[in-house]
Protein backbone atom coordinates (compact mmCIF):
# COMPACT_ATOMS: atom_id res chain seq x y z
CA UNK A 1 0.00 0.00 0.00
CA UNK A 2 1.45 3.68 -0.59
CA UNK A 3 0.60 6.76 -0.44
CA UNK A 4 0.04 10.09 -2.80
CA UNK A 5 0.86 13.35 -0.51
CA UNK A 6 -0.71 17.09 -1.86
CA UNK A 7 1.08 20.09 -0.56
CA UNK A 8 1.77 23.63 -0.76
CA UNK A 9 5.24 24.95 -1.53
CA UNK A 10 6.26 28.08 0.89
CA UNK A 11 9.64 28.15 -0.04
CA UNK A 12 11.94 26.68 -3.07
CA UNK A 13 15.64 27.44 -4.01
CA UNK A 14 16.58 27.41 -7.87
CA UNK A 15 19.90 25.50 -8.11
CA UNK A 16 21.17 26.48 -11.54
CA UNK A 17 23.01 24.00 -14.08
CA UNK A 18 26.13 22.79 -13.35
CA UNK A 19 25.79 23.82 -9.17
CA UNK A 20 24.87 21.29 -6.71
CA UNK A 21 23.46 22.41 -3.12
CA UNK A 22 22.43 20.69 0.24
CA UNK A 23 19.61 21.00 1.63
CA UNK A 24 18.84 18.46 5.09
CA UNK A 25 21.86 16.38 4.33
CA UNK A 26 20.70 15.67 1.04
CA UNK A 27 22.83 16.50 -2.26
CA UNK A 28 20.91 18.40 -5.38
CA UNK A 29 22.25 19.46 -8.83
CA UNK A 30 20.76 21.59 -10.85
CA UNK A 31 19.21 22.68 -12.92
CA UNK A 32 16.08 21.97 -10.34
CA UNK A 33 14.17 23.77 -7.88
CA UNK A 34 14.73 22.51 -3.80
CA UNK A 35 11.25 23.04 -2.22
CA UNK A 36 12.90 23.44 1.44
CA UNK A 37 9.58 24.45 3.16
CA UNK A 38 6.07 23.44 2.65
CA UNK A 39 2.33 22.53 3.89
CA UNK A 40 0.80 19.13 3.67
CA UNK A 41 -2.62 19.78 1.84
CA UNK A 42 -4.31 16.15 1.46
CA UNK A 43 -2.92 12.52 1.80
CA UNK A 44 -4.63 10.11 -0.74
CA UNK A 45 -3.90 5.73 -0.18
CA UNK A 46 -3.24 4.67 -3.81
CA UNK A 47 -1.75 0.56 -4.85
CA UNK A 48 1.17 2.16 -6.69
CA UNK A 49 3.26 4.91 -5.28
CA UNK A 50 5.71 7.59 -7.35
CA UNK A 51 8.35 7.03 -4.53
CA UNK A 52 9.18 3.76 -3.34
CA UNK A 53 9.84 4.95 0.27
CA UNK A 54 6.28 6.36 0.85
CA UNK A 55 4.82 2.70 1.48
CA UNK A 56 3.26 0.62 3.82
CA UNK A 57 5.38 -2.60 4.91
CA UNK A 58 4.55 -5.57 7.37
CA UNK A 59 7.82 -7.07 9.21
CA UNK A 60 8.05 -10.48 9.17
CA UNK A 61 8.64 -10.23 12.87
CA UNK A 62 6.21 -10.08 15.17
CA UNK A 63 7.23 -7.44 16.99
CA UNK A 64 7.06 -5.13 13.66
CA UNK A 65 3.58 -6.21 13.26
CA UNK A 66 2.07 -3.64 15.66
CA UNK A 67 -0.06 -1.29 13.62
CA UNK A 68 1.49 2.20 14.04
CA UNK A 69 -0.34 5.17 15.05
CA UNK A 70 -1.53 7.79 12.24
CA UNK A 71 0.50 10.94 12.16
CA UNK A 72 -0.68 13.26 14.18
CA UNK A 73 -0.49 16.48 12.43
CA UNK A 74 -2.20 14.23 9.86
CA UNK A 75 -4.77 13.12 11.64
CA UNK A 76 -5.79 17.04 12.67
CA UNK A 77 -5.83 18.03 8.99
CA UNK A 78 -8.13 14.92 8.47
CA UNK A 79 -10.33 15.96 10.81
CA UNK A 80 -10.24 19.58 9.95
CA UNK A 81 -11.85 18.24 6.17
CA UNK A 82 -14.61 16.29 8.41
CA UNK A 83 -13.05 12.99 9.78
CA UNK A 84 -14.45 11.92 13.08
CA UNK A 85 -12.64 11.97 16.22
CA UNK A 86 -13.83 8.41 17.24
CA UNK A 87 -13.06 7.21 13.67
CA UNK A 88 -10.63 4.00 13.82
CA UNK A 89 -7.03 4.32 11.75
CA UNK A 90 -8.82 2.15 9.22
CA UNK A 91 -12.10 4.77 8.95
CA UNK A 92 -9.45 7.85 9.02
CA UNK A 93 -7.20 6.12 5.50
CA UNK A 94 -10.32 5.16 3.73
CA UNK A 95 -11.68 9.33 4.69
CA UNK A 96 -8.02 10.58 3.49
CA UNK A 97 -8.95 8.30 -0.19
CA UNK A 98 -12.10 9.54 -0.23
CA UNK A 99 -10.34 13.18 -0.40
CA UNK A 100 -7.82 12.32 -3.29
CA UNK A 101 -11.14 11.53 -5.63
CA UNK A 102 -11.98 14.80 -4.72
CA UNK A 103 -8.67 17.06 -5.38
CA UNK A 104 -8.52 19.12 -8.77
CA UNK A 105 -5.71 19.78 -10.29
CA UNK A 106 -5.12 23.40 -10.39
CA UNK A 107 -4.80 25.26 -13.40
CA UNK A 108 -1.92 26.35 -15.16
CA UNK A 109 -1.47 29.98 -15.87
CA UNK A 110 -2.25 31.37 -19.23
CA UNK A 111 1.00 32.33 -20.42
CA UNK A 112 -0.17 33.96 -23.64
CA UNK A 113 -2.21 36.33 -21.35
CA UNK A 114 1.04 37.31 -19.05
CA UNK A 115 2.68 38.11 -22.27
CA UNK A 116 0.29 40.54 -23.52
CA UNK A 117 0.12 42.18 -20.49
CA UNK A 118 3.97 42.34 -20.07
CA UNK A 119 4.35 43.82 -23.42
CA UNK A 120 1.66 46.41 -23.04
CA UNK A 121 3.41 47.67 -20.34
CA UNK A 122 6.62 47.77 -22.13
CA UNK A 123 5.38 49.92 -24.60
CA UNK A 124 2.94 52.20 -22.24
CA UNK A 125 6.62 52.61 -20.66
CA UNK A 126 9.18 53.28 -23.95
CA UNK A 127 6.15 56.03 -25.00
CA UNK A 128 6.21 57.89 -22.01
CA UNK A 129 9.70 57.74 -22.22
CA UNK A 130 10.16 59.49 -25.17
CA UNK A 131 6.92 62.13 -25.26
CA UNK A 132 8.79 63.20 -21.80
CA UNK A 133 12.52 63.22 -23.45
CA UNK A 134 11.14 65.05 -26.76
CA UNK A 135 9.10 67.79 -24.41
CA UNK A 136 12.19 68.60 -22.92
CA UNK A 137 14.55 68.42 -25.43
CA UNK A 138 16.41 65.21 -24.27
CA UNK A 139 15.78 63.23 -27.12
CA UNK A 140 19.55 61.87 -26.54
CA UNK A 141 18.83 60.46 -23.26
CA UNK A 142 15.68 58.12 -24.36
CA UNK A 143 17.49 55.47 -25.60
CA UNK A 144 19.23 55.08 -22.82
CA UNK A 145 16.41 55.01 -20.60
CA UNK A 146 14.81 52.28 -22.97
CA UNK A 147 17.76 50.50 -23.19
CA UNK A 148 18.70 50.31 -19.85
CA UNK A 149 15.07 49.47 -18.64
CA UNK A 150 14.78 52.94 -16.65
CA UNK A 151 11.21 53.03 -15.01
CA UNK A 152 9.35 55.60 -15.96
CA UNK A 153 9.73 57.91 -12.72
CA UNK A 154 13.63 57.39 -12.83
CA UNK A 155 13.77 58.82 -16.60
CA UNK A 156 11.60 62.09 -15.08
CA UNK A 157 13.65 62.73 -12.18
CA UNK A 158 16.74 62.21 -14.64
CA UNK A 159 14.98 64.59 -16.87
CA UNK A 160 14.06 67.53 -14.22
CA UNK A 161 17.40 67.35 -13.06
CA UNK A 162 18.99 68.31 -16.69
CA UNK A 163 16.13 70.52 -17.44
CA UNK A 164 17.50 72.49 -13.82
CA UNK A 165 20.80 72.57 -14.24
CA UNK A 166 20.43 74.19 -17.52
CA UNK A 167 18.30 76.67 -16.07
CA UNK A 168 20.96 77.67 -13.32
CA UNK A 169 23.57 77.63 -15.96
CA UNK A 170 21.24 80.27 -17.89
CA UNK A 171 20.52 82.19 -15.29
CA UNK A 172 24.20 82.38 -14.40
CA UNK A 173 25.34 83.76 -17.56
CA UNK A 174 22.67 86.24 -17.99
CA UNK A 175 23.68 87.76 -14.42
CA UNK A 176 27.57 87.43 -15.59
CA UNK A 177 26.84 88.88 -19.07
CA UNK A 178 23.69 91.21 -18.97
CA UNK A 179 22.38 91.70 -22.31
CA UNK A 180 22.87 95.15 -23.84
CA UNK A 181 19.66 97.05 -25.36
CA UNK A 182 20.63 99.74 -28.49
CA UNK A 183 17.43 102.21 -26.35
CA UNK A 184 19.64 102.36 -23.09
CA UNK A 185 22.72 103.18 -24.58
CA UNK A 186 20.96 106.13 -27.05
CA UNK A 187 19.49 107.13 -23.31
CA UNK A 188 22.60 107.74 -22.16
CA UNK A 189 24.23 109.08 -24.71
CA UNK A 190 21.02 111.71 -25.43
CA UNK A 191 20.96 112.58 -21.54
CA UNK A 192 24.93 113.75 -21.60
CA UNK A 193 24.35 115.94 -24.59
CA UNK A 194 21.52 117.30 -23.18
CA UNK A 195 23.29 117.40 -20.01
CA UNK A 196 26.58 119.04 -21.63
CA UNK A 197 24.56 121.15 -23.81
CA UNK A 198 22.55 123.10 -20.81
CA UNK A 199 25.85 123.53 -18.92
CA UNK A 200 27.03 124.97 -22.04
CA UNK A 201 24.26 127.26 -22.99
CA UNK A 202 24.76 128.32 -18.88
CA UNK A 203 28.56 129.42 -19.68
CA UNK A 204 30.04 126.98 -17.61
CA UNK A 205 33.23 124.92 -18.70
CA UNK A 206 33.89 122.14 -20.16
CA UNK A 207 36.92 120.10 -21.08
CA UNK A 208 35.49 117.57 -23.58
CA UNK A 209 31.43 118.31 -24.14
CA UNK A 210 29.60 115.14 -25.20
CA UNK A 211 28.88 114.23 -28.90
CA UNK A 212 25.88 116.59 -29.98
CA UNK A 213 25.83 119.39 -26.48
CA UNK A 214 27.18 121.70 -29.21
CA UNK A 215 23.43 121.63 -31.36
CA UNK A 216 21.69 120.80 -27.82
CA UNK A 217 23.24 123.90 -26.36
CA UNK A 218 21.30 125.80 -29.25
CA UNK A 219 17.53 124.14 -28.00
CA UNK A 220 15.16 126.29 -25.82
CA UNK A 221 14.63 124.73 -22.73
CA UNK A 222 11.48 123.15 -23.75
CA UNK A 223 12.79 121.59 -26.17
CA UNK A 224 15.29 119.94 -23.83
CA UNK A 225 12.23 119.10 -21.52
CA UNK A 226 10.87 117.52 -24.44
CA UNK A 227 13.44 115.94 -25.55
CA UNK A 228 13.90 113.92 -22.21
CA UNK A 229 10.52 112.95 -22.38
CA UNK A 230 10.89 111.35 -25.29
CA UNK A 231 14.34 109.57 -24.71
CA UNK A 232 12.56 108.03 -21.14
CA UNK A 233 9.50 106.94 -23.66
CA UNK A 234 6.95 109.35 -22.14
CA UNK A 235 3.88 111.72 -23.98
CA UNK A 236 5.34 114.85 -25.18
CA UNK A 237 1.84 116.35 -25.88
CA UNK A 238 -0.83 118.49 -24.33
CA UNK A 239 -0.07 122.30 -23.23
CA UNK A 240 3.51 123.51 -22.42
CA UNK A 241 2.70 123.72 -18.53
CA UNK A 242 1.79 120.04 -18.28
CA UNK A 243 4.64 118.98 -20.41
CA UNK A 244 7.23 120.74 -18.81
CA UNK A 245 5.28 119.02 -15.39
CA UNK A 246 5.66 115.70 -16.51
CA UNK A 247 9.54 116.61 -17.65
CA UNK A 248 9.93 117.87 -13.84
CA UNK A 249 8.58 114.35 -12.62
CA UNK A 250 9.21 111.52 -14.91
CA UNK A 251 12.41 111.98 -17.08
CA UNK A 252 15.68 112.93 -16.37
CA UNK A 253 15.51 116.37 -16.98
CA UNK A 254 15.09 117.20 -13.13
CA UNK A 255 19.09 115.29 -12.54
CA UNK A 256 19.97 118.09 -15.91
CA UNK A 257 19.06 120.42 -13.67
CA UNK A 258 20.25 119.82 -10.68
CA UNK A 259 23.70 119.09 -12.57
CA UNK A 260 23.60 122.50 -14.09
CA UNK A 261 23.08 124.13 -10.64
CA UNK A 262 25.30 122.21 -9.09
CA UNK A 263 28.25 123.15 -11.33
CA UNK A 264 27.30 126.71 -11.55
CA UNK A 265 26.93 126.43 -7.38
CA UNK A 266 30.79 125.36 -7.43
CA UNK A 267 31.65 127.88 -9.80
CA UNK A 268 30.27 130.45 -7.99
CA UNK A 269 32.23 129.04 -4.77
CA UNK A 270 36.01 129.03 -6.56
CA UNK A 271 35.47 132.41 -7.95
CA UNK A 272 34.21 134.19 -4.68
CA UNK A 273 37.47 136.24 -3.62
CA UNK A 274 38.30 135.17 -0.31
CA UNK A 275 41.29 136.07 2.14
CA UNK A 276 41.34 133.71 5.25
CA UNK A 277 43.05 130.84 3.51
CA UNK A 278 45.82 132.69 3.38
CA UNK A 279 46.57 133.05 7.13
CA UNK A 280 43.98 130.66 8.47
CA UNK A 281 44.75 127.02 9.26
CA UNK A 282 42.35 124.71 8.08
CA UNK A 283 41.04 121.49 10.48
CA UNK A 284 38.27 118.94 10.65
CA UNK A 285 35.55 117.92 12.92
CA UNK A 286 32.55 114.43 12.64
CA UNK A 287 29.93 116.35 14.31
CA UNK A 288 28.02 119.39 15.75
CA UNK A 289 29.02 118.66 19.70
CA UNK A 290 30.98 121.34 21.14
CA UNK A 291 34.69 120.08 21.29
CA UNK A 292 37.74 120.54 23.28
CA UNK A 293 41.86 120.59 21.61
CA UNK A 294 44.29 120.40 24.69
CA UNK A 295 47.13 122.86 24.24
CA UNK A 296 50.06 121.28 26.05
CA UNK A 297 53.17 123.97 27.00
CA UNK A 298 56.95 122.86 26.28
CA UNK A 299 58.81 121.22 28.98
CA UNK A 300 60.50 122.07 31.18
CA UNK A 301 64.70 123.32 30.94
CA UNK A 302 66.75 120.57 31.67
CA UNK A 303 69.02 120.76 35.03
CA UNK A 304 72.15 119.96 34.90
CA UNK A 305 72.95 116.96 36.80
CA UNK A 306 76.42 116.72 39.32
CA UNK A 307 78.35 113.74 40.02
CA UNK A 308 76.45 111.10 41.67
CA UNK A 309 73.36 113.70 41.61
CA UNK A 310 69.88 112.88 40.30
CA UNK A 311 67.71 113.42 37.28
CA UNK A 312 64.67 115.49 37.98
CA UNK A 313 61.07 115.13 35.97
CA UNK A 314 60.32 117.74 34.60
CA UNK A 315 57.01 119.62 34.40
CA UNK A 316 54.54 120.66 31.25
CA UNK A 317 51.56 122.81 31.51
CA UNK A 318 48.43 122.21 29.53
CA UNK A 319 45.19 124.54 28.56
CA UNK A 320 42.53 123.84 25.73
CA UNK A 321 40.48 125.30 23.73
CA UNK A 322 36.32 124.73 22.97
CA UNK A 323 34.36 125.10 19.90
CA UNK A 324 31.69 123.95 17.87
CA UNK A 325 30.39 124.41 14.01
CA UNK A 326 27.13 125.02 13.11
CA UNK A 327 25.35 124.51 9.64
CA UNK A 328 24.55 127.25 7.46
CA UNK A 329 21.62 127.40 4.55
CA UNK A 330 19.44 128.64 1.92
CA UNK A 331 16.25 127.64 0.03
CA UNK A 332 15.79 128.74 -3.93
CA UNK A 333 13.30 127.39 -6.77
CA UNK A 334 13.41 126.75 -10.42
CA UNK A 335 9.68 126.84 -11.75
CA UNK A 336 8.08 126.14 -14.67
CA UNK A 337 7.48 129.66 -15.70
CA UNK A 338 10.84 130.26 -15.65
CA UNK A 339 11.69 126.92 -17.76
CA UNK A 340 9.00 128.25 -20.40
CA UNK A 341 9.89 131.16 -20.48
CA UNK A 342 13.31 130.02 -21.46
CA UNK A 343 15.42 132.03 -18.53
CA UNK A 344 18.58 129.60 -18.48
CA UNK A 345 19.34 132.14 -15.95
CA UNK A 346 16.68 131.29 -13.11
CA UNK A 347 19.03 128.00 -13.39
CA UNK A 348 22.92 128.98 -13.06
CA UNK A 349 22.63 132.51 -11.88
CA UNK A 350 21.27 131.45 -8.34
CA UNK A 351 23.20 128.47 -8.02
CA UNK A 352 26.05 130.71 -8.66
CA UNK A 353 25.42 133.01 -6.28
CA UNK A 354 24.49 130.62 -3.67
CA UNK A 355 28.18 129.16 -4.20
CA UNK A 356 29.57 132.84 -3.84
CA UNK A 357 27.68 133.13 -0.78
CA UNK A 358 28.69 129.79 0.74
CA UNK A 359 32.29 130.52 0.53
CA UNK A 360 31.85 134.27 1.69
CA UNK A 361 30.48 132.83 4.87
CA UNK A 362 33.49 130.69 5.53
CA UNK A 363 35.05 134.10 5.79
CA UNK A 364 32.83 135.57 7.62
CA UNK A 365 32.76 133.10 10.34
CA UNK A 366 37.01 133.08 10.17
CA UNK A 367 36.94 137.00 10.23
CA UNK A 368 34.67 136.99 13.41
CA UNK A 369 37.26 135.50 15.53
CA UNK A 370 39.54 138.70 15.16
CA UNK A 371 36.86 141.35 15.25
CA UNK A 372 34.62 139.92 17.99
CA UNK A 373 37.39 139.17 20.09
CA UNK A 374 35.60 136.12 22.27
CA UNK A 375 36.47 134.84 25.04
CA UNK A 376 39.76 132.16 25.91
CA UNK A 377 39.55 129.10 27.50
CA UNK A 378 41.10 131.51 30.62
CA UNK A 379 37.87 133.36 30.09
CA UNK A 380 40.01 136.68 29.19
CA UNK A 381 39.29 138.23 25.40
CA UNK A 382 41.49 136.86 22.68
CA UNK A 383 43.57 140.39 22.65
CA UNK A 384 43.73 141.61 26.09
CA UNK A 385 46.18 143.60 28.06
CA UNK A 386 47.02 140.20 30.22
CA UNK A 387 47.67 138.33 27.00
CA UNK A 388 50.18 141.26 26.03
CA UNK A 389 49.13 141.38 22.57
CA UNK A 390 47.99 145.18 22.50
CA UNK A 391 50.39 147.20 20.50
CA UNK A 392 50.22 150.94 21.43
CA UNK A 393 47.88 152.69 19.37
CA UNK A 394 49.54 154.07 15.96
CA UNK A 395 49.29 154.19 12.33
CA UNK A 396 51.48 151.80 10.61
CA UNK A 397 55.49 152.35 11.16
CA UNK A 398 58.89 151.05 11.53
CA UNK A 399 57.44 151.88 15.55
CA UNK A 400 54.33 150.26 15.80
CA UNK A 401 55.73 147.18 13.84
CA UNK A 402 58.92 146.67 15.68
CA UNK A 403 56.35 146.66 18.86
CA UNK A 404 54.04 144.38 17.76
CA UNK A 405 57.19 142.02 16.60
CA UNK A 406 58.74 142.58 20.34
CA UNK A 407 55.25 141.32 21.99
CA UNK A 408 54.65 138.23 20.14
CA UNK A 409 58.54 137.52 20.52
CA UNK A 410 58.40 137.85 23.64
CA UNK A 411 55.64 135.73 24.55
CA UNK A 412 56.30 133.10 27.25
CA UNK A 413 54.64 129.37 27.04
CA UNK A 414 51.82 128.07 29.29
CA UNK A 415 54.16 127.46 32.47
CA UNK A 416 55.38 131.22 32.37
CA UNK A 417 59.32 130.62 32.15
CA UNK A 418 60.56 130.16 28.43
CA UNK A 419 59.86 133.17 25.99
CA UNK A 420 58.58 131.74 22.57
CA UNK A 421 60.66 133.94 20.54
CA UNK A 422 56.92 133.54 17.74
CA UNK A 423 57.92 135.08 14.45
CA UNK A 424 55.30 137.46 12.39
CA UNK A 425 54.47 136.09 9.21
CA UNK A 426 50.74 137.95 8.09
CA UNK A 427 49.87 141.65 8.61
CA UNK A 428 45.91 142.01 8.32
CA UNK A 429 44.56 145.19 7.88
CA UNK A 430 41.11 146.78 6.50
CA UNK A 431 40.64 148.50 3.51
CA UNK A 432 40.58 151.68 4.26
CA UNK A 433 44.50 151.74 4.97
CA UNK A 434 45.97 149.95 2.15
CA UNK A 435 47.42 152.43 0.70
CA UNK A 436 49.25 153.91 3.24
CA UNK A 437 50.22 150.49 4.62
CA UNK A 438 51.74 149.90 0.85
CA UNK A 439 53.44 152.94 0.91
CA UNK A 440 54.87 152.19 3.76
CA UNK A 441 55.83 148.50 3.27
CA UNK A 442 57.35 149.58 -0.28
CA UNK A 443 59.16 152.12 0.64
CA UNK A 444 63.04 151.45 1.19
CA UNK A 445 64.02 154.49 2.98
CA UNK A 446 62.28 156.49 5.08
CA UNK A 447 63.02 160.12 7.06
CA UNK A 448 65.21 160.43 9.99
CA UNK A 449 66.22 162.51 12.33
CA UNK A 450 68.44 165.98 11.61
CA UNK A 451 71.52 163.78 11.34
CA UNK A 452 70.01 160.94 9.53
CA UNK A 453 67.82 161.82 7.08
CA UNK A 454 67.35 158.98 5.50
CA UNK A 455 66.85 155.58 7.11
CA UNK A 456 66.45 151.87 5.75
CA UNK A 457 62.86 151.16 6.27
CA UNK A 458 63.15 147.31 7.59
CA UNK A 459 59.84 146.27 7.01
CA UNK A 460 60.10 147.16 3.10
CA UNK A 461 57.94 144.54 1.40
CA UNK A 462 57.62 142.58 4.64
CA UNK A 463 55.00 140.04 5.63
CA UNK A 464 52.44 138.27 3.77
CA UNK A 465 49.98 141.02 3.79
CA UNK A 466 45.95 140.87 3.66
CA UNK A 467 43.36 143.52 3.27
CA UNK A 468 39.79 142.37 3.92
CA UNK A 469 36.90 144.62 4.27
CA UNK A 470 35.31 142.61 6.78
CA UNK A 471 37.97 144.25 9.02
CA UNK A 472 36.48 147.95 7.95
CA UNK A 473 32.78 146.91 9.45
CA UNK A 474 34.31 146.76 12.92
CA UNK A 475 37.50 149.01 12.54
CA UNK A 476 39.14 151.44 9.89
CA UNK A 477 41.89 151.50 11.53
CA UNK A 478 42.90 148.97 13.42
CA UNK A 479 46.19 145.74 11.90
CA UNK A 480 46.82 142.92 12.76
CA UNK A 481 50.18 140.59 12.94
CA UNK A 482 49.53 136.81 12.79
CA UNK A 483 52.67 134.02 13.51
CA UNK A 484 52.73 130.79 11.73
CA UNK A 485 49.52 129.26 9.89
CA UNK A 486 47.16 126.89 12.14
CA UNK A 487 48.48 127.92 15.76
CA UNK A 488 46.39 131.35 15.57
CA UNK A 489 43.14 130.62 14.44
CA UNK A 490 41.85 127.14 12.76
CA UNK A 491 38.40 127.26 10.53
CA UNK A 492 37.19 123.67 11.18
CA UNK A 493 35.04 121.38 8.91
CA UNK A 494 32.21 118.78 8.96
CA UNK A 495 34.22 115.68 7.99
CA UNK A 496 36.58 118.16 6.28
CA UNK A 497 34.11 119.01 3.72
CA UNK A 498 34.72 122.39 2.35
CA UNK A 499 32.57 122.96 -0.48
CA UNK A 500 29.05 123.48 -0.43
CA UNK A 501 26.43 120.38 -0.27
CA UNK A 502 23.15 121.42 -3.14
CA UNK A 503 20.20 119.25 -2.49
CA UNK A 504 16.91 118.63 -4.48
CA UNK A 505 13.67 117.68 -4.38
CA UNK A 506 10.41 118.17 -6.26
CA UNK A 507 8.50 121.09 -5.67
CA UNK A 508 5.53 121.21 -3.15
CA UNK A 509 5.72 124.97 -2.38
CA UNK A 510 6.13 125.86 -5.71
CA UNK A 511 5.29 124.43 -8.89
CA UNK A 512 8.87 123.42 -10.51
CA UNK A 513 12.13 122.21 -8.42
CA UNK A 514 13.33 123.29 -4.76
CA UNK A 515 16.91 123.15 -4.24
CA UNK A 516 18.85 123.56 -0.36
CA UNK A 517 22.22 124.56 -0.35
CA UNK A 518 24.12 124.28 2.72
CA UNK A 519 27.83 124.50 4.36
CA UNK A 520 29.19 123.15 8.19
CA UNK A 521 31.62 125.32 9.29
CA UNK A 522 33.35 126.80 12.07
CA UNK A 523 36.23 128.68 13.66
CA UNK A 524 38.41 129.67 16.69
CA UNK A 525 41.44 131.26 18.06
CA UNK A 526 43.56 128.40 19.14
CA UNK A 527 46.39 130.61 21.02
CA UNK A 528 46.30 134.12 21.86
CA UNK A 529 49.92 134.03 21.32
CA UNK A 530 50.91 133.92 18.18
CA UNK A 531 48.68 136.99 17.22
CA UNK A 532 48.83 140.92 18.21
CA UNK A 533 46.31 144.00 17.87
CA UNK A 534 46.83 147.50 17.18
CA UNK A 535 44.04 149.62 17.00
CA UNK A 536 45.65 152.65 15.22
Amino acid sequence: TDFSVGYRVIEAEWVPAGKTVKVRGNSYQGPMSVVTRWRVREVSVVPIGADEDAKARTEADNKQKETKKMNDELRKYLESKGLKKEATEDEALAFAGSLEAKRQVPELPDVDKIRAEATGAERERIGEIDAMCKKFSCENFASDFIRNGATVETAREKVYETVHKRMAEKEKERKDFPPATIGADERDKGRDAVRDGLLLRAGLKIEKPAPGADEIRGYSMVEMARMCLRMAGKETGGNLMEMVGRALVTSDFPYLLANTANKALFAGWEMASETWQTWCGIDQVNDFKTHYRPRASETSDLDEVPESGEYKYGTRGEAQESFAIATYGKLYAITRQAIINDDLGAISEPARAHGEAASRKIGDVAYAVLTANAAMGDGKALFHADHANLGTAGVVSVTTIGEGEKLMGLQKDILGKRRLNIRAQYFMAPLTIKTAAEIFFATLLIGGVANQPNLQNIYANAFTRVYEPRLDDSSTTAYYLAGAKGKTVNVFFLNGIQAPYLETKQGWSVDGVEYKVRIDVGAKAMDWRGLVKNTG
